[in-house]
């Protein structure tokens, strides 16, 4: 079946797929430059362009997605996404049936109205918007957790999500990053709050948020970004990264400082999960232009979120994660201003300590590992503050720490 790839009303290029892949696909050179990848090369382009429409949809390792699919008698998650025309909540992207003739204006989810209940289950939303068509909004939302779009009381569009297992671990770390940006008062975040919603039939303790974008702004991730253009041999991705969005707009000052910011506050938390497609730019969606950083989003798989083995000493410093660099303590080398964080401001170990034994599943004994846990991240700030280069070789083999690179 034969697809336009839009932007806004826009046509990119037209593609064909055949079950189970997209095996054609013809760009369209007139709007080249508002492609969501650009590469120099038009074969790798279109290689990139097909390896991007093959993974807007939902990810095939969520959760419960492959039961879900089935009773909406579709194979897999790219299917859902072009049933639902690659909709999103994040950019203005989507995807046109040949045949059809819709425009921006009347399948948008941002001025149009859709029924999506208080659940995780998306068999639990009304398949419609605004009464027209037949499309609903959670088609394209990454991530392995159960997550949907919902619009509440007030006609906010917000992110409910869920957790893994039955803890709701995950969620309390949202809650916890939410209260640190907050008290620090110093760069945008995304608030988030717990809920009880409804997931496989029952009760859980969840979070919800309200989205970030715009009907006239769109999220660009850092993957995206990244993958727009070849790392010059003499500068890092970091570097590469914050240089492209200053190219295309961005105040790479601030942007710098927020980069920084960004990984103390991760640091504190012991967010492992600050990949490439965790933060990013916020653009003009009709210029192109970026106006600034995303608010900072998703941290929920932080504070040891899936294990109880919990490091509480000097080991902290030896945590792998999925970012920049392979190791977390790494990350601070990139940090020229460690003061961006006001250590005197941050929740107290009491109150994470609390926070988490709100959790039933989490005992009393698991909670004070935690919360210890985070005091000595905050001490190890403080010695980054005091000058102490704790990424240091000479640091790390003093405290008997080695940073294995093969494992």
């Amino acid at each position: 079946m034969l697809y336009f790839l839009m932007h806004e009303n826009d046509k990119l290029a037209l593609f064909n797929y055949e079950k189970p892949s997209i095996n054609e696909i013809v760009i369209n050179e007139k709007n080249i430059d508002k492609l969501p990848l650009a590469e120099t090369d038009k074969a790798s382009l279109k290689a990139s362009l097909m390896d991007w429409l093959m993974h807007r949809g939902i990810p095939a390792t969520r959760h419960g997605i492959r039961e879900q699919l089935a009773n909406l008698t579709l194979e897999s998650p790219v299917e859902y996404m072009l049933c639902n025309l690659g909709l999103s909540l994040t950019d203005h992207y989507w995807v046109c049936p040949g045949e059809k003739r819709f425009t921006w204006e009347e399948i948008n989810l941002y001025t149009n109205d859709f029924q999506s209940r208080y659940s995780l289950d998306l068999s639990d939303d009304e398949r419609s918007i605004a009464g027209k068509t037949n499309f609903v909004p959670s088609g394209s939302l990454k991530g392995d957790l159960k997550k949907k779009w919902i619009i509440d009381e007030r006609g906010i569009r917000r992110l409910v999500k869920g957790n893994y297992g039955d803890s709701c671990r995950q969620s309390l770390c949202e809650v916890l990053a939410t209260e640190i940006h907050r008290r620090q008062g110093k760069f945008e975040y995304t608030p988030y709050e717990l809920i009880n919603i409804s997931s496989d039939g029952q009760m859980i303790v969840g979070c919800e948020c309200p989205n970030f974008t715009t009907i006239d702004t769109e999220f660009v991730p850092a993957i995206d970004i990244l993958n727009s253009r070849k790392k010059s041999n003499s500068s890092n991705y970091y570097e590469t990264y914050i240089q492209y969005c200053g190219a295309h707009g961005a105040d790479t000052d601030y942007l710098r400082a927020f980069m920084e910011y960004q990984i103390l506050t991760d640091f504190i938390i012991t967010n492992t999960d600050r990949h490439l497609n965790n933060f990013g730019m916020i653009r003009d969606s009709r210029t192109f232009r970026f106006i600034k950083p995303a608010p900072i989003f998703d941290s929920g798989n932080s504070m040891f979120y899936n294990t109880n083995n919990i490091k509480t000493g000097d080991e902290l410093l030896n945590i792998q994660v999925t970012s920049f660099r392979k190791f977390e303590v790494e990350l601070l080398k990139y940090v020229t201003d460690p003061g961006l964080v006001d250590t005197g401001r941050l929740p107290s170990q009491q109150e994470v300590r609390d926070l988490f034994l709100t959790d039933r599943s989490i005992d009393s004994g698991t909670a004070v590992k935690l919360a210890k846990a985070y005091v000595k991240k905050v001490e190890l700030l403080r010695e980054l503050q005091a000058g102490i280069r704790i990424y240091s070789y000479d640091y790390l083999r003093k405290h008997n720490i080695r940073l294995d690179k093969g494992a």
